[in-house]
């Protein structure tokens, strides 16, 4: 895990306009422990917005771990992509009215985790309820997707 990159992802989420909401997301794909893109949430999918079979065309990208995705292939390669690790951050308001932000659970939806596996990136990380950090390799995710 690096840590480094956890605040700065923090940072970005907390100052991501698109959500003025109680929570916010930033995601960061790391190649050879250097940040290479991020991403953040433009709002949140509320699963009434989804038909039976999924996500509607395009809607995947608004959410930070997708955006990041693609602002990495920008970058570089989808073999180099594949070489990645992700990082997903949420920080929420723990009350409607607190100015205080903390991290909140950001493990990656169904269909983040089938762009995640899309592209073979093996390390996720991503934020909980808790201070600590979770790190689950891909072959884990997909066994609960």
């Amino acid at each position: 895990m690096n840590e480094r990159v956890v605040q700065m992802l923090t940072r970005l989420a907390i100052d991501n306009p698109g959500r003025q909401h109680r929570c916010k997301m930033a995601a960061g794909i790391l190649f050879k422990k250097h940040l290479v893109a991020t991403g953040v949430n433009g709002y949140k999918t509320h699963p009434m917005m989804m038909p039976s079979n999924g996500y509607r065309e395009g809607q995947i990208y608004l959410h930070a771990e997708s955006d990041a995705i693609k602002n990495a292939l920008r970058l570089i390669s989808q073999d180099q992509l594949s070489k990645c690790d992700l990082y997903v951050i949420r920080v929420k308001r723990p009350y409607t009215g607190s100015n205080e932000w903390i991290r909140g659970l950001a493990k990656p939806c169904k269909g983040c985790m089938k762009a995640i596996a899309l592209y073979n990136i093996k390390n996720v990380f991503w934020t909980t309820n808790e201070p600590v950090l979770a790190e689950k390799s891909l072959t884990l995710l997909q066994n609960h997707v």
